[in-house]
């Protein structure tokens, strides 16, 4: 039996004391080990090798897991401290990543730049979106006819208020007018016609293209346009008014605070009135109505007048003339969207008075005038009877006839 046979006898028999340290063929011994005796290894604590030379669990190196000279790692020869990659994802020096070595929480927190981005693959950690990155309420532009103004998104993609014509929020831009009242946005001629071959005479011209016998309790002339915008909602109006009409008088309503005392001749007049009902129902001169539809709980009950000519309400006087006088103010009225604005001229003997000015002597030439409408927007287009080009309007049949007339525009409209 040769040497290697007897040693590996003696170590299978339990031999106490025995010298089982020498391993067989091409083994090696720890570095300074003697052959039989205890070989160490250069790494810290632990580093003893055990019965058979091999590095005992635990035998990792502590600086970083380099074995030993000669030493065989163990399962789990990980690199202790440091091992895992630190907060930040840096590996210390030497170190193996250990098995499921991960990034810690911060590995993957890569803090976006302006605006919020992330960098390739990176998972948005904590604040890994930019701040704003996601465009806050309100960053919605306005319904249809573009943003309103304000709506662009400031630095770090949050809207700023009123970015749109929401509740209580101001629709000044076109688009917005075009949205609510198109027909005024984009001015509204409203006239007076005469009409018809007969002629009634004096300044007078007839109103009544059916007949020339005028229908029992007069004519209503009138013209329908649609309220848009959001349905239901309530919407205020203001619009600017110029031109040269009759006179009327109302009651029960109101005035407004820039009306004149007394009709301006040759000047211009604010003529407005909200509310009431025409004085002397059955006067023979012609009323210029509004009527807006659906109710909108206002205090006027939805109903105006354009030419109001005098606050003393009595028959004749300054409520009723035979004479036609320029007019020029702004006022505003309130609507519900999706309704209507009924513009209406009633005229009790189908008779108006032409634009002849302020001279009530029926006898005397007709002295047409033109209606300054500088500084309105929109300017009526040149195929428009209001247009610089073509005024004063008129009405050609046996003879000429000068009507009454308006140019009527909305400047902006709001959300009460």
């Amino acid at each position: 039996m040769n040497r290697a046979v007897l040693l590996g006898a003696i170590c299978t028999g339990l031999l106490v004391g025995a010298n089982c340290s020498q391993q067989g063929p091409g083994a090696s011994q720890g570095s300074g080990g003697s052959s039989g005796g205890t070989t160490t290894s250069s790494g810290g604590s632990g580093g003893t090798t055990s019965a058979g030379g091999t590095t005992s669990s635990g035998g990792s190196s502590a600086n970083g897991g380099t074995t030993s000279a000669g030493g065989t790692t163990n399962t789990g020869g990980s690199s202790a401290s440091g091992g895992t990659t630190a907060e930040g994802g840096t590996t210390s020096a030497g170190g193996t990543t250990s098995a499921g070595g991960s990034s810690s929480k911060a590995d993957a927190a890569v803090t976006g730049g302006a605006g919020g981005g992330t960098t390739a693959g990176g998972t948005p950690g904590s604040g890994g979106s930019g701040a704003g990155g996601t465009t806050a309420k309100g960053g919605t532009t306005g319904s249809t006819g573009g943003a309103a103004t304000g709506g662009v998104q400031s630095t770090g993609g949050t809207s700023v208020a009123g970015g749109a014509p929401g509740s209580g929020g101001a629709a000044g831009s076109s688009g917005a007018l075009l949205d609510v009242v198109p027909d005024l946005a984009t001015g509204f001629y409203w006239e007076d016609s005469c009409s018809g071959n007969f002629d009634p005479g004096g300044h007078n011209c007839w109103t009544d293209s059916k007949s020339t016998t005028c229908p029992s309790g007069g004519i209503d002339i009138d013209k329908t346009l649609t309220v848009q915008g959001t349905s239901g909602q309530k919407y205020t109006v203001n619009i600017e008014v110029r031109g040269v009409i009759g006179t009327r008088c109302y009651q029960g309503g109101t005035r407004p605070s820039t009306d004149t005392a007394t009709i301006q001749d040759s000047g211009y007049n604010a003529w407005w009135y909200a509310g009431g009902t025409p004085y002397n129902a059955t006067g023979l001169w012609n009323t210029y109505e509004l009527h807006v539809s659906p109710t909108t709980g206002d205090a006027s009950k939805d109903v105006y007048y354009f030419n109001s000519s005098s606050s003393t309400a009595t028959s004749g006087g300054d409520c009723e003339r035979e004479a036609s006088y320029l007019v020029k103010y702004t006022a505003s009225f309130k609507v519900v969207g999706g309704g209507s604005l009924l513009f209406r001229v009633h005229d009790n003997n189908c008779k108006a008075q032409q634009n002849c000015g302020s001279d009530t002597n029926s006898s005397s030439a007709c002295a047409a005038r033109t209606v300054d409408l500088s500084g309105m927007v929109p300017q009526p287009p040149a195929t428009s009877p209001a247009s610089p080009a073509k005024q004063p309007p008129t009405n050609p049949f046996t003879k000429t006839y000068w009507p009454q007339w308006m140019w009527i525009t909305a400047t902006s409209v709001t959300s009460p």
